[in-house]
């Protein structure tokens, strides 16, 4: 496991049946880049969810469809050009940007692609003002940060990540179709 999603699991365990199977090589051939390791392990331990139900992770290929599924990357860079009032085919401001997070404040996560090699990729805020916020860190030391507080001010959110509870969006789908709260202690 990458050492930064190790801390992570520290900080916020996994529960058990999290994660998601991703065909990293077709991720890769349909995004035009593999993807940094700590987001693959991260996707191998969580897998598409939530955080506390405020804080929102995509997987780059569809895994399921419907209410509840995961977000995908694509819904979620489409929400960046809505948010930034963007025609995709015009605006030069999302290319070489892959969104990985949303959150309940619309605040957006991505990744700056420039770099060729994945791990040194940092991850950019989307704020929901429309301004960018660099952070020097890739996407697992992104939400360690976030929620140890060592990144501040708060980059995304409005809410506080005590009591941090990651749900992977199957967990979040069978509670709610059993009819149980799936975030009962928020």
């Amino acid at each position: 496991m990458h050492p930064s999603v190790g801390r992570l699991a520290g900080i916020l365990p996994p529960h058990s049946g999290a994660g998601d199977p991703v065909d990293w090589d077709e991720a890769a051939r349909r995004w035009g880049t593999p993807f940094p390791a700590d987001y693959r392990d991260f996707v191998s331990a969580y897998g598409g969810g939530s955080i506390n139900r405020s804080l929102s992770t995509g997987l780059p290929l569809e895994v399921a469809q419907g209410p509840g599924g995961p977000l995908g990357f694509e819904e979620l860079i489409e929400c960046g050009y809505e948010l930034l009032d963007l025609d995709p085919g015009h605006a030069p401001a999302l290319r070489g940007r892959i969104s990985w997070a949303l959150d309940c404040s619309a605040n957006q996560a991505f990744w700056d692609t420039a770099d060729p090699d994945p791990d040194r990729w940092t991850t950019l805020v989307l704020t929901r003002l429309g301004d960018w916020v660099e952070y020097d860190c890739g996407m697992a030391d992104f939400l360690v940060g976030f929620l140890t507080g060592e990144i501040s001010p708060q980059p995304m959110g409005l809410f506080s990540p005590d009591r941090p509870v990651f749900l992977n969006w199957r967990e979040e789908r069978r509670r709610t179709e059993a009819g149980i709260d799936p975030w009962p202690h928020l």
